[in-house]
């Protein structure tokens, strides 16, 4: 849930590792904000996490597994991801809800997991007040959301009025479903599967490359074999 208010903080599950001279990998598990009731991630440690990488790094990964928290912990930690010069890859490895899928978002590159999940939904606070203190909320919620809608929209592709009526409900999206609006580029694993499909067309495996006899199999069979031989051929393709 996407809430505007930070709480006092137990415990923050924040990590910081050299993969290699090139490559560093930021993992961000837990809450995004200050919280009294699980793990959490604050805007303020990610970026002197941040601070720590060097100029020469070329890519960052990022591991994300959140429930979402506050909004501007969510949009700082994006904000400060997108305008690093190093390569972004995010990898959702649970689930990357409400301001952890704007957080999602800063990637160059956004990787959800076979079993993992990017949920959406409007900006939510609890207040209390007179009426003019409630309109103020209001027309701040409003703001937030016009912005939320227009990061998701920029790295989706889709509309604004379609981007605010998946946010109208919480709409939850798995890994296809992300990469089918565009919320996601790849699913993990599925780049290695073809690599390895690659790897065998390459070296000489002439079983692989046989046409199977499509005339014994059922239709549903033709088009998933079709499809797996387009994507393999598109794959030893790319350049």
């Amino acid at each position: 849930m996407t809430v505007l208010l930070n709480m006092v903080s137990k415990k923050e599950k924040l990590e910081l590792v050299a993969k290699s001279d090139d490559m560093y990998e930021l993992t961000l598990y837990g809450a995004i904000g200050e919280s009294w009731f699980e793990e959490s991630v604050t805007a303020k440690n990610v970026i002197n996490e941040i601070k720590k990488i060097p100029d020469k790094v070329k890519e960052i990964q990022v591991r994300l597994n959140s429930p979402g928290g506050s909004v501007f912990d969510g949009i700082t930690i994006y904000e400060r991801l997108r305008q690093h010069k190093a390569k972004k890859t995010v990898y959702v490895d649970g689930v990357a809800a409400s301001i952890a899928s704007i957080i999602a978002m800063a990637g160059d590159e956004i990787h959800v997991g076979e079993g993992s999940f990017i949920m959406i939904h409007r900006p939510m606070t609890g207040i209390y007040g007179n009426a003019a203190e409630l309109e103020k909320t209001i027309d701040i919620l409003d703001k937030i959301e016009n912005q939320m809608i227009s990061i998701y929209s920029r790295k989706t592709g889709l509309s604004n009025a379609e981007v605010s009526k998946l946010m109208s409900e919480e709409t939850w999206f798995n890994a296809d479903e992300s990469l089918d609006k565009g919320f996601a580029t790849n699913k993990t694993g599925v780049e290695a599967n073809l690599r390895m499909v690659a790897s065998a067309l390459k070296n000489g495996a002439s079983w692989i490359k046989k046409t199977p006899n499509l005339s014994a199999l059922k239709k549903k069979d033709t088009d998933l074999v079709a499809g797996l031989k387009n994507r393999v051929e598109q794959f030893l393709a790319r350049k």
